[in-house]
């Protein structure tokens, strides 16, 4: 590889919140030579491209407002037809600050308060924090398991779009947190139930950017030719290039009327100008990351399969799901415990963080997500302390 991803860089130095010392003790009562595995960032020195832009940037010492540059649209417009094949044009991108602060704003946009959103479950805990914070109505679609991978449930989906009162589906692509890339097929068949009942469907694709095995990204908008005219994309660099401090993500908007509706909304919430080091941010990593992208990816396939072997052979009660994309391994831990303290008490004994299934709105209990996007010395480490923990706990 060109790029050392074996090497450890220190991020309490850089008041990281996952390495926090502060946030470990306070969180998981863990002191400061815990591994942490929850927050979902990479512990990887970013691509040496971001590093430089930023940098220079930096260098000329003016750190006031500044404005979108028809660079940053280039680079949004070059990549979405390169990495995705999704042809966009300059005036369907709105750069926005964060996706979860995003998510709120559409809720408000296109929802009035009791009115329902739906999502399926297990789920980023913040889609149903922008339905409930803001008064509306939570629809949740469980996701079916089977033979430890999962799938849309259309019949379930159907029947709560007939029978509930819905006017969104914030729906993720890939999906957090199983890593599950939805096929052309399963979104065609979504975006029909979307145009059938006139739900407008934002798909959140913002671990895109990471999928394994030659398996196809297929974003929204290539599933099913009318389905631009009722949706939103919102994109993210952040989950492929740990570029989550500059609160930076933006969405796609191709029909007039509903891009018009949310640009009141972020208008009404003052949405001004932007990070001023996020446009060279992401003007670099797409024009100039994109094989530490490759590599990085490569590496983290390279974790998931020493985690799937060291479940295999060490701990085979826990059954971790197949990924196709992102960082995070989630494992089905309900052969091994019998509650979530249960996991609790054993992580901690562990000096290992995760997440608790149940923090995934629901239907996710029982489960762990572990964050395996890190060098392998900080991944082996963890292994062998769970491992260890393992065999003093249950190895008598």
């Amino acid at each position: 590889m060109k790029y050392n991803f074996d090497k450890v860089i220190n991020r309490k130095e850089s008041n990281c919140r996952k390495w926090s010392n502060h946030v470990l003790k306070e969180k998981f009562d863990l002191d400061e030579t815990a591994i942490p595995m929850d927050l979902a960032d990479i512990d990887f020195e970013c691509a040496p491209a971001i590093k430089e832009a930023i940098m220079k940037r930096a260098s000329v010492g003016d750190y006031s407002y500044t404005f979108i540059s028809d660079e940053f649209y280039e680079s949004v417009i070059n990549w979405n037809k390169r990495r995705f094949n999704v042809d966009i044009e300059k005036e369907w991108i709105k750069l926005t600050f964060g996706t979860v602060s995003t998510l709120h704003y559409i809720v408000q946009a296109y929802t009035k308060i009791g009115e329902g959103v739906l999502i399926n479950t297990p789920a980023y805990d913040p889609f149903a924090e922008a339905i409930e914070n803001n008064n509306r109505k939570l629809y949740c679609s469980p996701l079916k398991l089977e033979d430890n991978r999962y799938y849309l449930d259309f019949k379930d989906i159907e029947s709560q779009m007939k029978t509930g009162n819905i006017k969104v589906y914030i729906f993720c692509s890939p999906q957090n947190p199983s890593g599950r890339v939805w096929t052309k097929d399963e979104l065609y068949q979504l975006s029909e139930l979307c145009l059938k009942y006139n739900v407008l469907l934002v798909s959140d694709e913002i671990h895109r950017d990471v999928v394994f095995k030659g398996d196809k990204f297929i974003s929204l908008w290539n599933a099913h030719p009318e389905i631009q005219r009722t949706s939103i994309i919102c994109v993210s660099p952040n989950k492929g290039f740990n570029l989550g401090g500059l609160k930076t993500s933006y969405v796609l908007a191709q029909n007039k009327e509903v891009r018009e509706i949310l640009l009141e909304q972020l208008k009404s919430n003052s949405i001004t100008s932007p990070n001023v080091f996020a446009i060279p941010a992401i003007t670099a990593a797409y024009d100039h990351g994109e094989e530490w992208l490759d590599e990085m990816g490569e590496y983290v396939y390279g974790n998931f399969e020493i985690v799937y072997d060291f479940f295999r052979n060490n701990i085979p009660e826990a059954k971790v799901m197949e990924s196709d994309s992102s960082f995070l391994a989630w494992i089905d831990v309900r052969g091994l415990f019998k509650n979530e303290d249960e996991a609790k008490s054993f992580f901690k004994a562990a000096n290992v963080t995760m997440v608790v299934g149940s923090y995934f709105v629901q239907d996710g209990e029982g489960f762990i997500r572990l964050n395996i996007g890190c060098p392998r010395n900080t991944l082996n480490e963890a292994l062998n302390r769970i491992k260890h923990t393992y065999e003093t706990l249950y190895c008598k």
